[in-house]
């Protein structure tokens, strides 16, 4: 029976599961939803945003799969139906027998969403980056920043650091001489160039996105020539307020609404790039471009409060990055890459040849809580 892919059925799940068992055996870490109705952006009457599975199957084996979620996206300040793609699991990395199943499932991919686009993929030199350039893709990496507030903790657990030859050694001396502590101190003031935040600006903990984020969006997105939708109702099923670890904050000036950032916090354990450190992230943000240095600051300073020892944020826009360099973040290696579909390509070229006024972050890609162990 030739192999077929289609919508992931509650029928489908014994055959998922002997699917995830497969990969477990064989030494894979992938692991796919076993069951059709997403925990997660599950379908809901009158929402665009929502995402659903899709199975790669031979008779009653299933080979593959992969997620489709569905979200609206301004490009040039016109809404336009766009998808992100993620999770696509070939039974291929671990048998020959399908090795071009990922292929099959890429192009399957854009056939259902010809304006779609994928994040993450572990960066632009891996496979799944190779497999999809072959297709008429240009994986590119969004810049990765980091900011450390507690240098001798950072000098023992950064794992990532650690691994390079001769490095281990002279940060295990920094951390015990104080070098990394004084080091990490001067570089925030060294670096914190960005002013503070201006007379009349109030920084709120909410615990869901309101109208305010509508009015917000609206003044907003077409500043940018290419975002996805982040109206309120779209925010509120993304970070719900029921989910743990995540806090969201809001800027008013002078009574109206500013910008916004999601974090998130974690203690990492044994994690193999942050050891046992105390993560903080910059998960989303939205502001017009030129309020992107306040929201910045009011987001680490928060997470720094929370006595994090390490803040992360993958931003695009160059705007967003600058805030964040002015902001004592430095820019690091980013495994976290961006490529649209040929078609969303040549719609973004058309008025943003260089592809500079895009905004994507974390918020674009599977989830703010992530598929690796360790994860947020």
């Amino acid at each position: 029976m030739p192999l077929r892919i289609q919508p992931f059925e509650a029928r489908h799940a014994p055959a998922v599961a002997a699917f995830n068992r497969r990969l477990a055996a064989a030494g894979s870490h992938w692991h796919f939803p076993e069951s059709s109705e997403p925990s997660w952006l599950a379908r809901v009457d009158g929402s665009p945003v929502f995402q659903e599975f899709f199975v790669a199957v031979d008779g009653n084996a299933v080979h593959g799969a992969y997620a489709l979620q569905h979200r609206p996206a301004a490009l040039a300040g016109v809404m336009q139906p766009t998808e992100t793609w993620y999770l696509p699991i070939s039974e291929g990395a671990v048998d020959p027998r399908h090795a071009l199943l990922g292929m099959q499932l890429v192009r399957d991919a854009f056939r259902r969403a010809p304006l779609s686009f994928c994040l993450g993929m572990n960066g632009v030199s891996s496979p799944l980056a190779g497999l999809i350039a072959r297709l008429g893709c240009e994986p590119r990496p969004v810049p990765f920043f980091v900011r450390i507030e507690h240098g001798a903790r950072f000098a023992r657990e950064a794992r990532a650091l650690r691994k390079r030859r001769g490095l281990a050694p002279l940060l295990d001396l920094a951390a015990v001489t104080g070098a990394a502590s004084l080091g990490a101190g001067l570089l925030k003031l060294a670096l914190r160039r960005g002013p503070g935040l201006e007379p009349g600006t109030a920084v709120e903990t909410v615990a869901e996105f309101g109208p305010w984020a509508d009015a917000l969006w609206e003044r907003v997105y077409a500043r940018y020539s290419f975002v996805t939708l982040r109206d309120a109702a779209t925010l509120n099923r993304l970070y719900p307020k029921e989910r743990q670890r995540v806090t969201r904050i809001r800027l008013v000036r002078d009574g109206e609404p500013l910008g916004w950032a999601v974090l998130q916090a974690a203690r990492m354990s044994d994690n193999p790039n942050f050891g046992n450190l105390h993560v903080g992230r910059i998960t989303d943000v939205f502001a017009a471009p030129e309020a992107a240095g306040a929201v910045i600051r009011a987001a680490a300073e928060r997470l720094a409060a929370d006595g994090v020892d390490l803040i992360v944020s993958n931003q695009s826009h160059p705007e967003w990055c600058a805030a964040l360099r002015q902001n004592a973040f430095l820019e690091a290696p980013s495994n976290f890459a961006f490529a649209s579909s040929p078609d969303l390509m040549k719609r973004i070229r058309a008025f943003d040849p260089e592809q500079r006024r895009l905004h994507l972050n974390r918020g674009d890609g599977d989830g703010p809580w992530g598929h690796d162990p360790g994860s947020f």
